[in-house]
């Protein structure tokens, strides 16, 4: 049996670069996954501060592992890496992690109940769904969370490793700065909020969706805009923004102003912005979010207003 990961020891071992998928570990409470390829020369430098991190966890004694199963974790991060490592440097030599296009054909959720779910048995339906190969790759499912009557539904591409770990939508940096700019901003019932994602499953390495992909997860989503009705959705980046309204137009003829998505003889008005994650890397860009949030704000102070 693999050695099993505390989540506080999964966190330390993200902080310092270290995919779980890279191991051969289980984390606390995830299916059996497929581990993924490691950058080239991650053993080197990964296997110690895996041990490190392992043994460092005698600091508290509530977040420790017995002695044996500790150094089982030890060796098992080594020799995974190791063997990884040896797989990318050697020319020629096929890897051994099977790749997406080569796994086995996903068994579907049984789509008679998706129409009928509520929020919780929804949410039980993403955590089981073997919809598409992220499936084999994934720590865990990562189901929407928030106000189940919503003012703000907030819809990004696919969760973070923060949110693998944690389980719960918008964790990490991205989290923490989208929160910091809705809060900067005061808009109008901001407490109001439900979050998820068109993918609910993050590939290793944060890798795009595929269409196929997207095709398969957007019934969640369909489903939890149908159960929320929010006042507003707020998409963010392309590919949220292209789910949430079924187009291929770019993201920035989309940002900036309202959209209407019908449902059930209702209009929602969508609004498009630059996705946390892309403010982190292209600081650039905060500037554009800010102005579409002060627009936000505006867009929905007339609607409060009845103008």
């Amino acid at each position: 049996m693999k050695p099993l990961v505390h989540p506080a020891q999964a966190a330390w071992l993200a902080e310092i670069g270290v995919d779980l998928h890279w191991l051969d570990v289980q984390a606390p409470g995830a299916h059996p996954t497929v581990s993924a390829t490691a950058p080239s020369g991650v053993a080197d430098i990964a296997a110690p501060l895996a041990t490190q991190v392992v043994r460092s966890s005698a600091v508290n004694p509530v977040d420790t592992l017995p002695d044996t199963q500790a150094e089982s974790l030890a060796q098992a991060a080594t020799d995974s890496l190791q063997t990884l490592a040896a797989d990318l440097k050697v020319p020629g030599r096929q890897s051994r992690v099977p790749s997406p296009e080569a796994a086995p054909t996903a068994i579907p959720v049984q789509d008679v109940v998706l129409p009928e779910a509520d929020l919780a048995q929804l949410a039980n339906l993403v955590t089981a769904c073997q919809r598409c190969p992220r499936h084999l790759q994934r720590l865990r499912a990562v189901p929407g969370a928030g106000a189940e009557r919503p003012h703000y539904l907030i819809v990004a591409e696919q969760p973070s490793l923060d949110d693998e770990i944690s389980g719960k939508p918008f964790q990490g940096d991205s989290g923490r700065l989208l929160a910091a700019m809705l809060a900067a901003v005061q808009l109008p019932d901001a407490h109001s909020v439900y979050q998820t994602y068109v993918v609910k499953c993050r590939a290793p390495g944060g890798a795009e969706p595929a269409p196929a992909e997207v095709a398969a997860c957007v019934l969640y989503l369909q489903r939890e805009i149908a159960l929320l009705k929010p006042r507003w959705i707020l998409a963010l980046g392309r590919m949220a923004a292209q789910a949430v309204l079924s187009t291929q137009a770019p993201l920035d003829s989309l940002r900036g102003k309202p959209h209407m998505l019908g449902l059930e003889g209702q209009s929602i008005p969508v609004w498009v912005m630059h996705q946390p994650a892309s403010l982190l890397v292209r600081s650039a860009l905060k500037a554009e979010a800010w102005h579409d949030l002060l627009a936000l704000r505006t867009a929905v102070n007339q609607q409060s207003a009845g103008v």
